[in-house]
């Protein structure tokens, strides 16, 4: 093989694997914040707010993907039941050239206190469709207000 074609070939080979292993920074869960309160309109404080987030994992044995939820960020609402669970990043390396343009933001979290009924999310119920870069949720916020029932 003539050098010319192995030095082409490296560099065509080094393009290929630079379209699909690069870092790039993914912001991939957005803002909340929110407000607590009660059936009456007081605000709650001290109730327990968590984000929930799918893990996906390879069943080894079965070799099927598994999905957990998981609380990945927890906070207190302050004395006028306000909280925020921060926008979060992450590095990701592998990327298709079918990766489009568009992400679903998604905004699931739980809210626990002592002598209320828990609330967590329904699937879709904070959810945004964004256009600008294809992992960003980035500069996405979902400002909620959240009222929690008394348990019996």
């Amino acid at each position: 093989m003539k050098k010319s074609t192995k030095i082409f070939l490296t560099i065509l080979l080094i393009f290929i694997i630079g379209i699909f292993i690069h870092p790039s920074n993914v912001v991939y869960v957005p803002k909340i914040t929110g407000k607590v309160i009660d059936e009456n309109g007081n605000s709650i404080k001290n109730a327990i707010v968590s984000r929930i987030e799918k893990l996906e994992t390879v069943n080894k044995k079965w070799g099927y993907y598994e999905s957990t939820k998981y609380k990945s960020q927890t906070t207190k609402t302050d004395e006028n039941g306000n909280f925020q669970l921060a926008e979060k990043s992450r590095i990701e390396w592998l990327h298709t050239p079918l990766d489009l343009p568009f992400a679903y933001c998604y905004g699931n979290f739980e809210i626990e206190k002592e002598g209320y009924k828990t609330y967590q999310t329904k699937f879709g119920e904070f959810e945004q469709f964004h256009k600008v870069s294809c992992y960003a949720c980035k500069e996405i916020e979902f400002k909620p207000i959240i009222s929690l029932k008394k348990t019996e």
